[in-house]
């Protein structure tokens, strides 16, 4: 790992990084290598990666990171990125000898912006407070595809389960999908994703994988209730709910909504936007919110398979106004190029 200072620059202005940040974490990292310490970090990440990035392995070795913060006057969230910006130049190197394409190494490292501009929301520097994120990118099983994040997991039902003529038992491989905090979840973006993942699975993992999942707050059903119409809860409804899961906490993910103030009392967090409003209002109400885990299977690839569409359940989930809805059922055969007309009105 001998990226130099202006290599690492170039690598994080690929993926537009803010420049403060970068100005930040280069500065963190001139700091380390005049004071002789900056080997300390590329050793940690070359044990990381000699690992394969396996969870304990880079558990361990962020725990130790952080421990050096005070001895090497850093924050202790700046030696974490640094660290894992040195775990990606091997990233890349993995990503060339297995074939896979550079693209999807650029769009997986997008995340890291992503989880610097949080890590500057909620604790004030430009650095990295969920490193252990990382282990899928680093052993490639995680990859950034369009919008979305996509892996192959297990099915997490304790049964089996039926869902458009599929049946999926425990167990069974799905392509299980993560949602970054990069920007607007418009559906034709989330559409570009799902076809995109179907494709890259189906080419360097060769099987059909059918069946979407995911585990996130975003579909517990407590909070698709209260969501505000709009791309959010059409992404929620999207799903056939497995299972959910309460903790202790009230709400364990609010700092994904209300950035810092997220430890405030229910009324006095920020109600700036509708989102905003509708969980601090339901938390304030006594609510509690976690996390649901669910399942769909992508209409489009069932219509492509099977040749039949039902009506009803695609209506169920996706919300169309009158209009959009009346032509669309409307249809009685589907052609190639009606089939292109029923998700252009999606974008109406």
């Amino acid at each position: 790992m001998k990226e130099t200072r202006e290599q690492m620059k170039r690598l994080m202005e690929k993926i537009q990084m803010p420049e403060e940040g970068i100005a930040q974490l280069l500065e963190a990292r001139k700091e380390l290598e005049e004071a002789d310490h900056w080997d300390v970090i590329v050793q940690t990440a070359e044990q990381v990666m000699a690992a394969d990035g396996e969870l304990s392995i880079l558990t361990q070795a962020l725990a130790e990171t952080e421990a050096r913060e005070e001895a090497l006057g850093v924050n202790r969230y700046l030696l974490d990125a640094l660290m894992l910006w040195c775990c990606w130049e091997e990233v890349k190197v993995r990503y060339e000898k297995q074939g896979l394409p550079v693209e999807i190494y650029y769009k997986s490292l997008e995340d890291m912006k992503w989880k610097m501009l949080e890590c500057y929301e909620i604790h004030g520097v430009y650095g990295n407070f969920v490193g252990h994120w990382y282990d899928g990118f680093f052993n490639l099983t995680r990859f950034g595809l369009g919008r979305l994040q996509f892996e192959l997991r297990p099915f997490e039902g304790k049964k089996d389960c039926g869902l458009d003529g599929v049946r999926i038992h425990p167990g069974d491989t799905v392509i299980n999908m993560h949602i970054p905090s990069a920007g607007p979840m418009k559906p034709e973006l989330l559409e570009d994703a799902f076809a995109r993942a179907e494709a890259f699975f189906k080419e360097y993992f060769p099987k059909d994988y059918r069946v979407f999942g995911v585990e996130s707050w975003l579909i517990d059903p407590d909070l698709v209730q209260i969501l505000p119409e709009g791309n959010m809860k059409a992404y929620a409804r999207r799903f056939h709910l497995i299972d959910t899961e309460k903790s202790d906490e009230i709400f364990p993910d609010g700092w994904r909504v209300f950035g810092a103030e997220w430890k405030k009392k229910p009324e006095e967090l920020p109600r700036k936007t509708g989102l905003q409003r509708a969980i601090a209002d339901y938390l304030q109400q006594g609510g509690r919110l976690g996390n649901g885990y669910g399942i769909f299977i992508r209409i489009r690839r069932r219509i492509g398979i099977d040749g039949d569409f039902d009506q009803e359940s695609y209506l169920s989930i996706h919300p169309l106004n009158s209009a959009t809805r009346s032509r669309l059922t409307s249809i009685s055969s589907f052609s190639a190029p009606e089939l292109t007309m029923i998700f252009n009105l999606l974008d109406e």
